[in-house]
């Protein structure tokens, strides 16, 4: 038992990651059966092993103070406000609520629609700000004021994440406030505050997925011809389960059958600045393979996103190539992440790492690192001053 715990605590980044990879095979086998989870396993998954267990040969990385405590303690506090005016910036700039709108709504369209919204409708410099506000600044100063035992900066900022985070009506942002949080508490074995902030969380989630679902509390759910009479829990229940077991393996598959098949490699035309230098219009699959995916929303008008693993956006540029490739690269942000772990409070860098490394199973890990958060979480914890 004490060897597999020195293992974790060495290798902590790379073991979850193995979990979240195990997790995938469930809904790929569900929905493809073998055709596609050994060709992953020797193209992907093998190579990963091995280019990380390389890495622990390349030399260790050494991290300087670079802010001191007393001008940390300052920054934090910026951090704060700037989150605080952002927030504001954001609500007005809506006009309205969406937690409100989307709970008013008679129809699961129109509710879905309000959600979108809420993000789609900004201006890059805001969309961004808002993204980065919410999945790394707040995050981040939560817990830096909560391990600094600093009472009143932790309170303002964790009440602003979560009420942020609802009234946008966006699930995953809830998870992005208060997992960290919850995850350090676990790892400090502050259990009655981990229980408390744990349920809440769920709380939260449950009455965002309430809201977004008018069916739910009076509405109609328009999306679907076939209903099935079933209670509100179960329904919750089994929709969550469902979203996190079986939709993100899934629809790794779904995009194996349609690459190259229904659409071309992209061969580097997803990215914006290269796309540009070729002189060819940026191609976003996330978006295009949404009709494929679900023909008969698409014919009802509704156009959504289709978000896979990290390694199936280097397979959708080139092939089976890729996906070696995206094993290197991912053994390369493990090697970082260990050095980085050891350089700050542990618990600390690992609870505010731990949700975008689990988001990795539906998400692309460029994504993540510059305009999901992740990279402004590194940086943060790069300049926070050394344990």
């Amino acid at each position: 038992m004490k060897n597999l715990k020195y293992i974790f605590l060495k290798h902590p980044y790379f073991i979850c990651y193995t979990c979240i990879y195990l997790l995938l095979q469930i809904g790929l086998i569900q929905h493809s059966g073998l055709q596609y989870a050994p060709a992953l396993l020797f193209l992907f998954f093998i190579p990963l092993c091995l280019a990380y267990g390389l890495s622990v040969y390349l030399p260790e990385l050494k991290f300087s103070a670079l802010i001191n405590t007393q001008k940390w303690a300052v920054i934090e506090w910026f951090l704060l406000l700037s989150s605080a005016l952002i927030i504001v910036t954001h609500l007005i700039w809506l006009g309205k609520i969406p937690l409100i709108e989307a709970w008013f709504a008679e129809n699961l369209s129109e509710a879905n629609q309000i959600r979108k919204s809420s993000s789609a409708s900004l201006p890059t410099w805001l969309h961004y700000s808002s993204t980065w506000t919410i999945r790394a600044i707040l995050p981040s100063t939560i817990l830096f004021f909560f391990i600094e035992k600093k009472k009143i900066g932790f309170i303002i900022s964790l009440t602003l994440g979560v009420i942020y985070a609802l009234l946008l009506m966006q699930k995953s942002l809830i998870l992005w406030s208060l997992f960290p949080l919850v995850t350090f508490l676990i790892l400090s074995k502050n259990w009655r505050m981990a229980v408390f902030m744990a349920l809440t969380m769920i709380g939260l989630f449950v009455l965002s997925v309430y809201a977004n679902n008018p069916q739910l509390h009076g509405g109609k759910h328009d999306l679907k011809v076939q209903q099935h009479s079933e209670s509100k829990t179960n329904l919750i229940a089994r929709g969550i389960a469902h979203r996190v077991l079986i939709v993100p393996g899934k629809t790794i598959g779904l995009w194996f059958d349609h690459v190259p098949k229904d659409k071309p490699y992209l061969y580097g035309r997803d990215f914006n600045l290269y796309a540009k230098l070729i002189e060819q219009k940026p191609i976003d699959y996330n978006l295009e393979l949404y009709a494929l995916f679900y023909p008969s929303y698409a014919k009802q008008g509704i156009k959504g996103s289709v978000n896979t693993a990290h390694f199936m956006r280097a397979y959708a540029n080139f092939g089976w190539w890729g996906l070696p490739w995206a094993a290197i690269q991912l053994a390369i942000l493990f090697w970082f992440l260990n050095n980085l772990h050891i350089k700050t409070n542990t618990a600390l860098a690992f609870s505010l790492q731990l949700f975008p490394l689990i988001l990795l199973g539906s998400g692309s890990l460029l994504t993540l690192l510059f305009s999901g958060g992740w990279g402004l979480i590194i940086l943060l914890l790069t300049l926070r001053p050394n344990k």
